[in-house]
């Protein structure tokens, strides 16, 4: 394989034909190391090392740059619950679809696309690779604003989580509420908690 292409690899799961170009890996040195067994096609235009474990949050992400891991899967990716989704949940922008190949291996929340990229952050999936991921703060929020859509299970043990964390940001969290519109809900929420 070549040297610019396995040290890309050491810090990132997969490669797109865009930053291939850049290293100088052209889209034919790319199929040639398909048909040698080198790399591995996971999505069309997305490459990852044959040696490399499926990482299905990793395939997810690569399918639209405007997939965001959210809601209850994000409270795992956070540690603020315990129990994977058996669908990983994503939020992507009001009028945007996500790809057909995977509308149904998905949760899909809709998000006005102004506030698509608040809290937008990378967290570690469950094999290890960085995967665009909401924040822990914006995480709660979108909690308690789907609060409907999530078991009560997940909601309350989430809330009791994030408020036992050392390390939360509560003055972001509720800059998020209020550019949400759920000030009040949050307040409410976790009044008793914190």
């Amino acid at each position: 394989m070549n040297d610019r292409l396995a040290c890309h690899f050491k810090t990132h799961p997969t490669i797109d034909i865009p930053a291939a170009e850049v290293l100088g890996v052209s889209r034919a040195m790319l199929s040639y190391l398909v048909k040698a067994g080198a790399l591995r096609r996971i999505a069309r235009g997305v490459y990852a090392p044959a040696s490399a474990v499926d990482d299905e949050l990793v395939a997810i992400a690569t399918r639209s740059p405007n997939i965001v891991f959210s809601h209850e899967t994000a409270l795992v990716l956070h540690k603020l619950h315990n129990r994977i989704p058996a669908l990983p949940s994503v939020t992507i922008s009001t009028g945007t679809r996500v790809p057909h190949s995977i509308e149904n291996a998905v949760s899909v929340y809709h998000v006005k696309p102004e506030l698509h990229g608040l809290g937008l952050a990378r967290a570690d999936s469950f094999m290890g690779n960085a995967v665009p991921c909401y924040d822990p703060e914006r995480t709660i929020c979108d909690t308690i604003r789907s609060y409907a859509r999530i078991d009560e299970e997940t909601y309350v043990s989430a809330l009791r989580n994030y408020a036992a964390k050392r390390d939360r940001n509560l003055p972001l969290l509720f800059d998020y509420a209020r550019t949400m519109g759920i000030e009040k809900k949050v307040h409410k929420a976790l009044e008793v908690l914190l």
